[in-house]
């Protein structure tokens, strides 16, 4: 029996704990982020239960030896967002918004930060957006007047995005203003540009942030309107009647390496020996080729998205083309 779990961080463990006991339990599809993944792993590795997951991203979970995932780590992400903001958009100077609590939101802002910085720019200031004494309004203020920012990236985890849609707002009044201080005043002050992490990848984004989102630019690890995507999500929408999510798309590949994995007399031990050597075609997943490496990753590029009309739209595969080069 395979088990698909979706908890949040505080009760993962605990879930876990009970679970593991079930012996016909021989793998498991989970969990919904990177920082209830790592709660649970110890548990999955004392009884060597192998674990899937189709969303959680962080680097910091390479090391347990029954963790695999078929999501793109923020290795992908980080890298993507650094190279476009700073060969496509010439930023330099980098404001990141992030929970320092959280092991996603620091693992790609660790990503982003290194390859920025070994690219010539510069992140001048972390802010942790779960600080008491966070205020929106007066740290948009303090990146433009005082840190000379060019860009936000905005990281937060799962579970405290709409904090990232208010510093969106925050962002959006202040480069309003700035266009009308542009006007009259001889120094043109630069309006921030808005980046972001696959947690703001979702339809809620759009519906409560509205035009303050407009222009946020994203790195994702699927999109349904890429062409290896295109097939499998019109698939979906005749079967369902609606457009899926990225992280649907991630959890049919998961299954899919699981189903690979089982065989009549299928136990804990060989389903974790089987996976390793799990070789999908394009046509057996949501659009991409699926093996993993010998660290359980894998492999691939993050996709660019941009909001723009209050739709996902992809980067246009010449700007593409051009972060590749660089």
């Amino acid at each position: 029996m395979l088990l698909i779990i979706k908890t949040r961080n505080n009760n993962s463990q605990l879930l876990t704990q009970q679970l593991v006991k079930d012996n016909s339990i021989l793998g498991v599809i989970g969990h919904n982020s990177s920082d209830a993944t790592q709660a649970a792993l110890p548990e999955y590795e004392k009884v060597g239960l192998a674990v899937i997951s189709p969303t959680s991203t962080s680097i910091f979970l390479l090391q347990n030896p029954v963790f695999f995932r078929v999501v793109y780590s923020d290795k992908a992400a980080g890298k993507a967002l650094a190279e476009y903001a700073f060969n496509n958009l010439k930023v330099k100077r980098v404001v990141v918004f992030r929970n320092r609590q959280s092991i996603y939101s620091d693992s790609i802002r660790e990503v982003f930060t290194n390859h920025f910085e070994k690219l010539g720019g510069k992140v001048v200031r972390n802010i942790d957006i779960t600080a008491s004494s966070f205020d929106a309004k007066k740290e948009v203020a303090k990146s433009v007047y005082d840190d000379k920012a060019q860009a936000a990236i905005l990281l937060p985890n799962t579970q405290i995005t709409d904090i990232a849609i208010k510093i969106a707002e925050e962002i959006t009044n202040k480069n309003n203003e700035l266009k009308t201080q542009n006007q009259t005043q001889k120094v043109e002050i630069p309006e921030l540009k808005m980046l972001g992490g696959d947690s703001l990848y979702k339809r809620t984004t759009l519906e409560r942030g509205g035009k303050n989102v407009e222009g946020l630019i994203m790195a994702v690890p699927w999109f349904e309107k890429q062409p290896e995507a295109k097939t499998f999500a019109q698939k979906a929408r005749n079967q369902w009647g609606v457009d899926i999510s990225w992280t649907t798309a991630t959890s049919y590949d998961a299954t899919r390496a699981f189903i690979k994995s089982l065989s009549g007399s299928s136990t804990r031990t060989t389903v974790l020996d089987s996976l390793k050597n799990v070789n999908l075609l394009a046509k057996e997943t949501s659009g991409y080729p699926l093996r993993f490496t010998e660290e359980r990753e894998r492999q691939g590029q993050a996709v660019l998205v941009e909001i723009k009309n209050g739709k996902f739209t992809i980067i246009p595969n010449q700007d593409l083309r051009k972060i590749t080069r660089k």
